[in-house]
């Protein structure tokens, strides 16, 4: 005979079963929204926590502080409210710091920092990007001049995050012996706009124009980054970089580069340069065409007036548009005041626009 315990149980009925398993997950239920109101209460906590102990450190730091800054005390009297567990805390005290000064008083933020830097420079070898990438940051602002070697390395590191950081710190001033690794560089970052890379890169000043001509007539470079060297070059009114563009643009097949290239012409380059010009406001890229136009409308002379009036039938209605801006920088509008009275030419609406934008009629 089977003991009691042993025998089977008998199965529950159907709508027993089903009222089993919902209060089985209201309760599952119940547990994680728990859980969910347990974790975000310590995760206020520790949020409270690191509040506090930031408030606790720049009220012992902000007075001291004020008063280097000043000139009333020395910069060693920091040394006086500080601990040696507080370097990595005071780097990016100074950091925060940095965002709310300028000028000379940015400047000696350099001098405070360098004895507290060895804190963090240690996580330039870090396994997690979001270490490197702060640390890259901290010895950029407040020690680029000490730590600069290991910023140049910091530009080939495998995330663009941090290679971009590195960047963003070495354009600010200008070294001959690392401005090539500085632009080449950039090519990797490929988050950025090419007017975000220009800017930035401008920032390291007309004597670097060299580099950027170097890396603008390498055809081997990658066509967006020298896209970027023609548009700096061209910021810079470089004149040695308008025979460079005359020769590129004929040899390379990237819209964006042929583009930038006519541009740099249109800005810099001179009479003999047009003829390139000319050969191209016939390409079939309106973008390439449109730019070609615009240069010859800007550096053209007399010769090139039947050219810019072929233009103005262009089917693409901006390459219309630059070419009567370039007859009328041309001085001549009358030419223009001609299209808009002959009505049934397709053009005549795209040059009113034009002299009416100008105030000629």
């Amino acid at each position: 005979m089977t003991p009691p315990l042993l025998q089977p149980v008998a199965p529950l009925p159907l709508g027993d079963r089903g009222f089993v398993i919902l209060i089985a997950f209201i309760a599952l239920v119940s547990l994680c929204a728990a859980g969910f109101v347990v974790a975000s209460l310590l995760l206020r906590g520790r949020n409270n926590a690191i509040a506090r102990s930031w408030a606790a450190f720049e009220a012992r730091c902000d007075p001291v502080m004020l008063d280097v800054l000043a000139g009333v005390a020395p910069p060693d009297a920091l040394r006086a409210v500080l601990t040696p567990r507080d370097d990595r805390q005071f780097v990016e005290y100074l950091l925060r710091y940095g965002r709310r000064i300028r000028g000379q008083e940015r400047a000696l933020l350099g001098g405070i920092a360098a004895p507290h830097l060895y804190a963090v420079s240690g996580d330039l070898r870090s396994r997690s990007v979001e270490r490197r990438a702060r640390a890259t940051q901290a010895i950029g602002e407040l020690g680029p001049g000490v730590y600069r070697a290991e910023l140049v390395e910091a530009l080939s590191d495998p995330a663009p995050l941090v290679s971009m950081v590195a960047a963003v710190a070495l354009s600010r001033e200008y070294r001959a012996d690392d401005v090539l690794h500085v632009i080449r560089s950039t090519s990797r970052l490929t988050l950025l706009t090419t007017r975000l890379l220009v800017s930035m890169l401008q920032r390291l000043g007309p004597e670097a124009a060299w580099a950027f001509r170097e890396v603008l007539a390498d055809g081997t470079q990658p066509p967006k980054l020298r896209t970027v060297a023609a548009k700096v070059l061209a910021g810079f009114n470089d004149q040695a970089a308008s025979d460079i563009a005359a020769r590129e643009v004929q040899a390379t097949t990237d819209t964006d580069l042929r583009v930038a290239l006519l541009q740099v012409l249109e800005r810099i380059g001179s009479a003999e340069h047009v003829a390139v010009a000319r050969r191209l406001a016939t390409d079939p890229d309106a973008a390439v065409r449109g730019a070609a136009i615009r240069m010859i409308g800007s550096v053209g002379g007399e010769s090139d007036l039947p050219l810019l009036q072929a233009a103005l039938e262009d089917p693409v209605g901006w390459v219309a548009i630059h070419a009567a801006e370039g007859l009328r920088r041309s001085g001549r509008s009358d030419l223009l005041e001609a299209v808009v009275e002959a009505r049934n030419r397709r053009s005549s609406m795209v040059v009113s626009e034009v002299l009416f934008r100008d105030g000629a009629t």
